[in-house]
């Protein structure tokens, strides 16, 4: 049986076995493409965090990295786009809008307020970082969108949607503050203007709800907000199919407390002791009293615990906080939504991305093929490749993203969707991972004669076409399973 890990690498050398075809022809007029191909196809994924002003993009990055490395505050923090990257030794580089890398020391492990180089200079600034997160993404914290400073926006704009056609981004986590604005639903248009197929805007970007935890504005309501807001992020899920690919709801600064070990122990042992309060007396405390809210708990670390944790963590976190610092920080990532946003990105992105490599990788070849000039046997050499089974799963993604633009809730996006996560044939074929390779050569078949039947009478272009895919997916997991003698 193939794993996905020996089916990327498959993928990844059949694109490198076209450079090498390329440069056998033409090495003097193919060599600075495909030697950018081979690069790209061992970088990891780059994901830029955008949205709004203040709609928590930055908290959303420390919560991922599980560090406070990126500037938060009241004001726009992100003045110029930073890529957060693995490497050691931990260290920052400016590189400015002439070329030039200009270094500087992290501040406390993170970006300082002050960079060597005035901000109209700047390009962007590169943080190497020794997370295991950033290992297998790059992050990419940008300005905000609709901010005071058209000049702060441009940078978000050139990182995302590239300039003169280059994009620095391959994927979105579009954050949004409470409600979908037209600002959004504009930029994301706009990102899939430059995107290079059918859905794959929907398919390279997430969304995130952020302030869950506030939703509404009613934090001390009846209503829980978080509850609300999923229930908001699956609705916007729904209605911006187009552009999203999956909406998650995350209580930013839950997340962030949790995830970078904000909360010590006396703060946990603090929360417990308000237990009994009343909520009432909780939500009405005024955080100007030097008095305290309970004997030995002062009205003053209520509120900066709350700065930290939210008003949510402090109403529903004291349960937890008796069982000390460990407990409640557990909780508090599971009630935040990060979990389930690390699990989006694993799944869209980080999982996928030696698909998304190898498409793009491929598909610049196929430009550099049929370029003014170019010999004719380029080509051949690229309609050779893409009849390569090592590379059918890329059919296999711009199926998924063909009929997702049109009927994400259709079994066949599922289907496929499956085929292109699944670690080994069993999971390719539903099956239990006990089965005989006998046993599945036998599903694989019937599923191929079920999909050639059904391509055949499939009156929707988008259907049939992903039928016609599985059939050949399938008939290629027999062929594999099949004794040779």
């Amino acid at each position: 049986m193939t794993s996905s890990v020996e089916a990327a690498a498959m993928m990844r050398q059949a694109v490198l076995d076209a450079c090498d075809a390329f440069d056998q022809v033409d090495r003097r007029g193919t060599g600075r493409i495909t030697d950018r191909v081979r690069r790209q196809l061992g970088e990891t994924v780059r994901l830029a965090v955008v949205g709004r002003v203040k709609a928590g993009k930055s908290t959303l990055v420390n919560a991922l990295v599980g560090r406070i490395v990126a500037p938060t505050g009241v004001t726009e923090c992100t003045k110029i786009s930073t890529h957060y990257t693995f490497g050691a030794p931990e260290r920052g580089l400016v590189i400015t809008r002439n070329g030039q890398q200009v270094p500087f020391d992290l501040v406390n492990g993170g970006l300082p307020q002050q960079l060597p180089v005035p901000t109209e200079h700047i390009a962007h600034a590169v943080v190497f970082l020794q997370s295991e997160v950033l290992r297998d993404m790059t992050l990419i914290d940008t300005p905000g969108l609709a901010t005071t400073s058209g000049e702060y926006e441009d940078a978000a704009r050139r990182t995302v949607l590239g300039h003169e056609s280059v994009r620095q981004a391959d994927a979105l986590v579009y954050v949004f503050h409470g409600q979908v604005l037209r600002d959004d639903v504009d930029f994301l248009r706009e990102w899939g203007s430059v995107t290079d197929t059918p859905a794959e805007s929907a398919s390279h970007a997430v969304g995130v709800l952020s302030h869950a935890d506030n939703f509404g504005g009613a934090t001390w309501g009846s209503d829980d907000p978080i509850s609300l807001a999923r229930g908001a992020a699956s609705e916007f899920a729904k209605k911006h199919g187009a552009q999203l690919g999956t909406v998650v709801a995350v209580a930013g600064n839950m997340a962030q407390a949790s995830r970078a070990g904000l909360v010590r122990e006396q703060d946990a042992a603090m929360l417990a002791r308000l237990y009994g309060v009343d909520e009432l007396d909780l939500e009405l405390r005024d955080p100007q009293n030097l008095g305290e809210l309970v004997p030995g708990v002062l009205n003053l670390e209520v509120s900066r615990l709350a700065d930290i944790i939210g008003e949510y963590g402090l109403r529903f976190g004291r349960e937890h906080a008796q069982r000390g610092a460990r407990a409640l920080s557990d909780w508090l990532t599971q009630a935040s939504g990060i979990d389930e946003l690390r699990k989006a990105l694993a799944v869209r992105y980080i999982g996928r991305y030696a698909h998304v490599k190898a498409r793009r990788g491929l598909d610049t070849l196929e430009q550099l093929a049929w370029a003014n000039g170019a010999p004719p046997q380029l080509r051949a050499i690229v309609s050779e490749a893409r009849l390569k089974p090592a590379l059918h799963p890329l059919q296999e993604l711009d199926a998924l993203e063909r009929l997702a633009a049109v009927e994400p809730d259709h079994p066949l996006v599922a289907m496929l969707d499956r085929q292109l996560a699944a670690r080994n044939d069993a999971e390719r074929l539903a099956m239990p991972a006990s089965s005989t390779a006998e046993q599945l050569r036998e599903q694989a078949l019937n599923w191929s004669v079920e999909a050639r039947r059904a391509s055949v009478v499939e009156p929707y272009p988008e259907r049939q076409n992903a039928y016609q895919i599985l059939d050949r997916s399938f008939t290629q997991i027999a062929l594999r399973l099949t004794p040779r003698h």
